[in-house]
């Protein structure tokens, strides 16, 4: 089968069809996966919870290998490649380094002569197929969404067979799956209960080989997305990749392996005290995200939450820390956990480089039709307002970091016939987030209290319909010491 063109013999070997046991499926992002000593993390990892026998089933879903700094994993090496050959530029030096990364595990790890050779094959097939597909681009000299897609499939493509033949060194029955032409007609992400369809279909492909007690190890990218995986899906798509699977499958659990402990109470490199949140809520984690926390892709909470999928994030390098898992918990508990001192705050987070618009009225629109003519003005020109805080005559907007410079000028324009325009950068956004800070009286007023004692001023403030988030906007140099401020006021222990 095309998806599957390593490992391909174990199909029919051991165990026949069978009921399904236990399924855990497990996520390893590409830094989780970059070298021999990872590589060998993982795989203990992955022989730790399965157990055919027993009917423990495994499935592992795959980032691109990637190393300590960005630059240098196989994504964005292939991105490079790609834009090397539209310039008609250098493009072969980074496809040679990614087939180096990849050749030192298999020389390393492979010892079984068969497996070793397949496994190079399949590197270099792969690879051969960027190449070509390169030099065509230097012809046509641009990258479509697809032909993007194209390129950065690989690099999850290569991670999915080189862990199922490090796999299958050590006795296992094991086969990747690769996902990149899993929808050839084309999903549309934009279309309401679109995961519906992805599980489906990942079903049909994964069921087969669980029931066989085959670990399958599946491509965090799939295919092919209407306008391109980037736009259709957002970066961390190997994250709903997981959940979908483990929707699909009825999963006991959705286990995601990083390099950090889990969720913490604020980021532990800026913040000393900062303790490890044993649990989360979904709210919580989305909330958490969404405010500079990166917890998992936005929309991977929402269908494991949908599927009854419990997640655990854990650390693959500390595979003993418990991590953090996102279930749904009381009130009651929570305080049990986190006691009575955080008045319901779970977690701190920031984050900087925000711009702001504020934008008083001429009062030539009533308020109704003010903010409806203004924000279709937004939708125009496609900017994104985050935090939003208005009065009858004034609407203050803080804007999404990604947005390019170039619309935002063009909407400032186009705004100037509805009043006057300020518009600042460089500003903060600090975000108090917990589940039960919405039956805590006056926790808003202790927050502004606490950051007002420090000297920090607040050019802005926003609540959430949930009362499970509050947030202020402050200059950017006052980041790091309301972070700490609120940390120490609310989270840290006595």
């Amino acid at each position: 089968a095309a998806w599957a063109p390593a490992g391909a013999r174990w199909l029919g070997a051991g165990a026949a069809h069978r009921e399904a046991g236990q399924v855990v499926v497990q996520k390893f992002g590409g830094t989780s996966l970059g070298t021999t000593e990872k590589m060998e993390k993982v795989r203990n990892i992955i022989t730790s919870h399965y157990d055919e026998d027993n009917n423990k089933n495994v499935v592992a879903v795959v980032s691109a290998l990637s190393s300590e700094t960005k630059e240098e994993g196989t994504t964005s090496r292939l991105l490079a490649a790609a834009e090397g050959s539209v310039k008609q530029g250098e493009y072969l030096s980074f496809l040679e380094k990614i087939e180096d990364t990849h050749m030192d595990i298999v020389y390393s790890m492979l010892k079984d002569r068969k497996n070793r050779e397949e496994a190079k094959q399949f590197i270099q097939g792969e690879l051969d197929r960027t190449r070509s597909f390169c030099e065509s681009l230097g012809v046509i000299q641009e990258i479509s969404p697809r032909s993007h897609d194209m390129i950065i499939g690989c690099g999850e493509r290569l991670s999915a067979g080189l862990v199922a033949a490090v796999l299958r060194e050590e006795g296992l029955r094991s086969v990747n799956v690769d996902l990149s032409n899993a929808f050839p007609k084309g999903l549309d992400t934009s279309r309401r209960g679109y995961q519906h369809t992805a599980k489906r279909t990942f079903g049909a492909m994964l069921q087969p080989l669980v029931k066989q007690g085959i670990i399958p190890v599946v491509s965090g990218f799939f295919g092919s997305v209407n306008r391109g995986i980037i736009k259709g899906v957002g970066r961390g798509y190997t994250d709903l990749t997981a959940a979908l699977c483990a929707g699909a499958l009825h999963a006991d659990a959705l286990q995601v392996w990083k390099e950090s402990d889990g969720v913490f109470t604020g980021n532990p490199t800026k913040i000393e005290d900062a303790r490890l949140l044993s649990i989360v809520t979904p709210d919580e984690a989305s909330e958490l995200t969404y405010f500079g926390n990166e917890v998992l892709h936005p929309f991977t909470m929402e269908c494991a939450i949908e599927d009854r999928v419990p997640i655990h994030i854990l650390n693959t390098f500390k595979p003993e820390s418990g991590g953090t898992s996102i279930v749904e918990a009381g009130i009651e508990e929570l305080t049990k956990l986190r006691g009575t001192k955080c008045q319901g705050i779970a977690a701190v987070c920031s984050k900087k480089g925000i711009p702001v618009l504020n934008l008083m009225s001429n009062r030539m629109l009533d308020s109704s039709s003010f903010l409806a003519t203004v924000f279709e003005k937004f939708a125009q020109h496609k900017v994104k307002a985050d935090l939003i805080s208005t009065s009858v005559s004034n609407l203050t907007v803080t804007l999404h970091e990604s947005t390019p410079r170039s619309s935002i000028d063009a909407l400032l324009k186009d705004l100037e016939e509805f009043g006057k325009s300020v518009f600042e950068e460089n500003r903060a956004i600090v975000t108090c987030i917990g589940s039960g800070m919405r039956h805590q009286k006056g926790l808003a007023s202790k927050v502004f209290h606490t950051l007002s004692d420090a000297n920090i001023s607040l050019e802005m403030i926003a609540q959430g319909a949930s009362e499970i988030n509050i947030s202020v906007v402050i200059p950017s140099e006052d980041m790091d010491k309301a972070i700490h401020t609120i940390h120490k006021a609310f989270l840290t222990e006595e």
